[in-house]
């Protein structure tokens, strides 16, 4: 069985009855749109909607006197024999709920070969999100499936803040929506949508993300339509940990919309995955099935067996916590295979520990030489020097391009950034916005 992905978050509310009543609502919406006749029975089958095979359905209330535990499992069978299973845990303790939900597969056949597996967020699970705002993860604000607009200065600087802040507990995804150079239109929204209750995003236009370049640096900034994706805490030289897509590797994965189905995909498991090994189920579950289990022990023979039962079950779960570390190595070790796997056959990953990357496209560029007609885009600025990278060529007129007599920063950035001053003229595009396009004759 593979670990797909994993999720948990929970709130303290004033009516826990009313809030696990909704849930409970929900949670029979969605079996019943799996396709259960009765979402209200212990447990059932059904021919599934949703796929091409069949399902089960099993659910279960354990009460205790720490709180109550609800547990569902769902499986669906595909007609190749593959199994998908997602399990949700639901615990109430006082004013506490927490939810919980894993997502696991298994594979039809016996063969020894990678399986490409793209797991979703459940629709219980977004709907239970989306149905209350008070849901947090490590005392931090579950995202929901809106993207941060850090289209202004001013929300730029907030979301550099979030970046670094060591406080951080979920990862963030930065698009930059640049006109100019973005891949796919609006890409933010279906991120949001796709990677809710696990990661965060926000967008910045051409002008904002020289905010990041400023604040972060060049390496760390996302620009010139590409997409970032920051982990949470720092490297040991203090830089952002993540992934860069820059704008010519995501249109590697298409330029239509089933490429964009296809990084938005590749982009779901590289966090769905980390989720599976870091989110684990709440403690408090245990909890509440080991005090239920020894209250209905004691209560068969209490004047006997009170003290080895409570050994008993004490022993069993020492075992079951000892069972869960094994099956995390196994699945950090299947991750970690998986991953190096997807890296290496991935079209669009540039992995920021690859230090020495280049922003552009991962490698060192070559020198201009005489003859080149390059163009470059300011992304940044400070101490009276833009800060310019390479790019492609814009698609206006001809006759927007005006010869360049008062460009001296974008002059002191070319000469930073190439290391040389003897080009043969220097033009600025009038239509390009966020700081225009520069073309240069060498």
């Amino acid at each position: 069985m593979q670990s797909l992905a994993a999720y948990c978050f929970e709130a303290e509310v004033d009516d826990p009855k009313g809030r696990l009543d909704v849930i409970d609502q929900l949670t029979k919406n969605w079996l019943r749109k799996k396709g259960a006749e009765d979402p209200d029975a212990q447990d059932g089958d059904f021919v599934s909607k949703t796929g091409d095979g069949v399902g089960q359905f099993s659910r279960q209330l354990i009460e205790s006197s720490i709180g109550s535990l609800r547990e569902v499992e769902l499986i669906e069978t595909t007609d190749t024999g593959a199994m998908f299973t997602t399990r949700m845990q639901v615990v109430k303790a006082g004013s506490r709920i927490v939810v919980y939900a894993a997502l696991s597969a298994t594979p039809g056949d016996s063969r020894v070969t990678p399986v490409r597996l793209y797991p979703r967020c459940p629709l219980v699970i977004r709907s239970i999100l989306e149905h209350f705002a008070d849901w947090k993860f490590a005392d931090q604000a579950v995202p929901l499936s809106k993207a941060f607009d850090a289209t202004t200065p001013e929300k730029a600087k907030i979301l550099c803040d979030d970046l670094r802040s060591s406080d951080r507990r979920l990862p963030i995804v930065v698009v930059s929506s640049d006109e100019d150079e973005a891949v796919w239109p609006n890409l933010q929204d279906q991120i949001a949508k796709h990677l809710i209750g696990l990661a965060g995003t926000a967008f910045v236009s051409a002008e904002s993300s020289w905010v990041l370049t400023d604040e972060l640096g060049q390496r760390d900034s996302c620009y010139l339509g590409a997409v970032r994706l920051y982990w949470p805490g720092k490297r040991r030289d203090n830089s952002l940990a993540g992934i860069n897509w820059v704008a010519a590797k995501l249109a590697s994965f298409g330029m239509d919309e089933s490429g964009k189905n296809r990084f938005l995909a590749a982009l779901r498991r590289e966090i769905m995955s980390v989720a599976a090994l870091t989110m684990v189920p709440p403690a408090l579950a245990r909890e509440i099935r080991n005090s239920a289990e020894r209250k209905r022990l004691q209560s068969l023979k209490q004047e006997t067996l009170d003290q080895e039962l409570t050994s008993i079950i004490d022993e069993n779960s020492r075992l079951s916590s000892e069972l869960e570390r094994a099956n995390s190595i196994i699945q950090s070790l299947q991750w970690k295979i998986a991953h190096a796997e997807y890296l290496q056959r991935s079209v669009g990953a540039v992995n920021d520990d690859d230090l020495d990357a280049s922003p552009e496209d991962g490698q060192e560029r070559e020198a201009p030489k005489a003859g080149d007609i390059r163009y470059y885009k300011k992304i940044g600025s400070g101490g009276g020097v833009d800060t310019l990278v390479q790019t492609k060529p814009c698609n206006h007129r001809e006759s927007n391009w005006k010869p360049a007599f008062k460009g001296d920063q974008a002059e002191k950035g070319l000469l930073k950034l190439e290391g040389r001053n003897d080009w043969r003229s220097i033009a600025h595009c009038s239509a390009c916005t966020g700081g225009g396009r520069w073309k240069v004759n060498w």
